[in-house]
């Protein structure tokens, strides 16, 4: 399909949030001619929404034989999934959308946990040696928000979660990066094979000449078998026995090898993200970059100045002597227990949230090992409570601001307070990034309190 298909095609649009509005758009400035439907009224609908486009809203409507644009939000057990397939001519993502009409190189991004922070280095990798990147997908603008941004001489820079990936059929990477693998979004897929399965698809289009990097230290990813032609890069913490198309941390320095034998890129105390995941996240950004002929000292000079993201072991106050983080994005056990694993010093964790199916049985005895104490919130407090062995801090509270009020009386000059939740927000907040906001803001009130 091409631009030329789109004049008065029909499609309908199911789901508008910020990939579904971005996709109505496009289709409606191409020709298209297009119905969006919600089940939230008009006026619980983003603002922007092209006046071409045809609105159904309070409910999900799918005209017969149309191309549909599904919402990664929709889950495989829902009515509407099934109204999608069985009226519709072909089932889209936003992202498979995307990979039919974009114009240059496509780096895709996914993995359970670290794509969002690994996404915008990779960005920021290309932007500082001069190679213009449009970044989005999962990220701040929906893929399709970005597609006219694109220069054919630049780089799509994509963060693809797992939702997009059920409905991506063709889209063909030059770059695919694999964090990780853990369990996550369960109560989605309906089982962790089906998650792994819909990782998968990343690659099911990729070939001769494209690349995949992967995290070695990932039992699941180190295990799989790449599509034929392409060629295997892998990072991790430890210099491995086979050190070509690798980067590794020795001696305080992230190396590279890309076939001219081993190279110091950068000091690991020299960028200004913390933690070990982040030092896995700089190497595959490097990896990227290098593998795409960037220059080395400009690869290793953007990463120097990577500020790192909103709500990602972020830094909020100072208060008392109590240094206070926000590190929201933890939804799941996997990303918690990363944070846990990557701080040095005295540690009162805030953790909890909306129920997803989580497992918390390893995640409960990490906490007891690497916390002062834990303060728990959400629906899964007790599920999680129950998971930490006896005899260590606990408090369990209702809310995230009973929760902040607990840890601030807990906390002693020179801890560390981090929200890591473990869980997703959609107990008390509309989705992370409100939780996190409305977490920083109940840290800045304690000045006053």
């Amino acid at each position: 399909m091409n631009s030329l298909d789109l004049k008065g095609a029909r499609v309908s649009v199911l789901g508008i949030a910020r990939s579904g509005l971005a996709a109505a758009n496009w289709l409606a400035a191409a020709g298209a001619d297009v119905l969006a439907s919600d089940l939230r009224p008009r006026d619980q609908w983003p603002e922007g929404l092209d006046p071409r486009v045809k609105v159904a809203d309070g409910r999900n409507e799918v005209r017969e034989g149309d191309l549909v644009i599904i919402s990664p939000g929709i889950r495989p057990d829902s009515p509407v999934f099934e109204l999608a397939h069985a009226r519709g001519r072909e089932v889209w993502s936003d992202i498979e959308l995307f990979g039919r009409f974009c114009p240059a190189p496509v780096v895709a991004i996914t993995g359970t946990d670290g794509k969002s922070t690994t996404t915008a280095m990779i960005g920021d990798v290309f932007r500082g040696c001069g190679r213009p990147p449009a970044v989005g997908g999962n990220i701040g603008i929906g893929a399709m928000g970005i597609l006219d941004a694109v220069d054919p001489a630049g780089v799509a820079v994509l963060e693809i979660s797992c939702f997009q990936l059920v409905h991506t059929l063709t889209l063909r990477p030059r770059v695919t990066v694999l964090t990780n693998i853990a369990e996550d979004h369960v109560d989605y897929h309906g089982s962790f094979d089906a998650y792994v399965t819909a990782k998968r698809r990343v690659l099911q289009a990729m070939g001769a000449g494209d690349m995949v990097v992967l995290n070695r230290d990932d039992s699941i990813l180190a295990a799989w078998t790449l599509p034929e032609g392409t060629r295997r890069f892998t990072f991790g913490a430890q210099r491995p026995v086979l050190t070509l198309d690798a980067a590794w941390v020795e001696g305080g320095d992230i190396f590279v090898d890309l076939g001219e034998g081993p190279t110091a890129l950068l000091a690991t105390d020299a960028l200004r993200v913390v933690g070990g995941h982040n030092l896995l996240n700089a190497m595959s950004a490097a990896l990227v970059g290098l593998a795409m002929g960037l220059d080395p000292e400009g690869v290793a000079d953007a990463l120097r100045a990577f500020p790192g993201l909103e709500h990602r072991m972020e830094f909020v106050d100072e208060v008392d002597g109590v240094r206070w983080f926000n590190d929201t994005k933890a939804t799941n056990p996997h990303a918690a227990g990363a944070v846990l694993e990557a701080l040095d010093g005295p540690v009162v964790l805030i953790a909890g949230g909306s129920e997803k199916g989580s497992d918390f049985s390893a995640l409960g005895p990490l906490m007891a090992a690497r916390t002062r104490a834990v303060v728990l919130n959400g629906e899964t407090r007790e599920r999680l409570a129950a998971a930490i062995p006896a005899g260590h801090a606990v408090e369990v509270v209702e809310s995230m601001e009973e929760a902040v009020r607990v840890a601030a009386g807990l906390a002693r000059p020179g801890d560390m307070v981090v929200l890591a939740p473990a869980c997703a927000s959609f107990d008390q907040f509309k989705d992370f990034e409100h939780r996190g906001r409305e977490f920083k803001r109940m840290v800045h009130a304690l000045r006053g309190a």
